[in-house]
């Protein structure tokens, strides 16, 4: 999973630094704003915990990219989880996650969790809809079950900003706003 990770985030990469291959195309941020409009992405945090030893520690965190299914029979729930749309989904909010997990951090690691082919039901705020969740978590690069430290709070607070930055706002879905002419 590391290891399959290591190979897309590079071809994320260049993909930025080559730019657009013709005008009409858009960039990866540009790209990545339609994955969220498309599937009106939020994120959540969840602390991250080891039971090492006998006790309960927090080690990490775990942001979740929560999304929904764009196509019209997920949206009725007339399919079951899982689904081929359910799997598009998770490829395209996984993305997402790619892209804020770029740039190499010294003291932590992230680690993407693979599909699990389940809906998770959000909480009220977003209407208790039927979610595709893609989980990054933030672990310690070196000793996994140490305790939460101030590198992983920075590691957890950059990829607020890169969230923030893309339009994805933490716990709800709002859709942007559109000015009046």
């Amino acid at each position: 999973m590391l290891q399959k990770q290591r190979h897309v985030q590079p071809a994320i990469a260049n993909e930025l630094r080559a730019g657009p291959s013709s005008i009409n195309e858009p960039t990866v941020p540009e790209a990545l704003q339609d994955v969220i409009l498309r599937h009106q992405v939020s994120y959540e945090v969840w602390p991250e915990w080891s039971g090492c030893g006998g006790r309960a520690r927090r080690i990490g965190y775990c942001v979740s990219l929560c999304g929904v299914n764009d196509q019209v029979d997920c949206v009725r729930g007339h399919h079951v989880p899982g689904c081929p749309h359910c799997g598009a989904t998770y490829d395209d909010i996984r993305k997402i996650a790619e892209w804020i997990t770029l740039r190499e951090q010294p003291d932590c690691r992230f680690q993407i969790a693979p599909f699990d082919r389940a809906f998770h039901i959000a909480p009220r705020q977003r209407w208790s809809r039927n979610e595709i969740i893609v989980t990054v978590k933030i672990l310690h690069s070196h000793n996994v079950d140490g305790p939460v430290n101030e590198s992983q709070e920075r590691c957890l607070n950059e990829l607020r900003i890169e969230l923030k930055k893309l339009g994805v706002r933490e716990g709800v879905w709002q859709a942007p706003k559109v000015a009046a002419h």
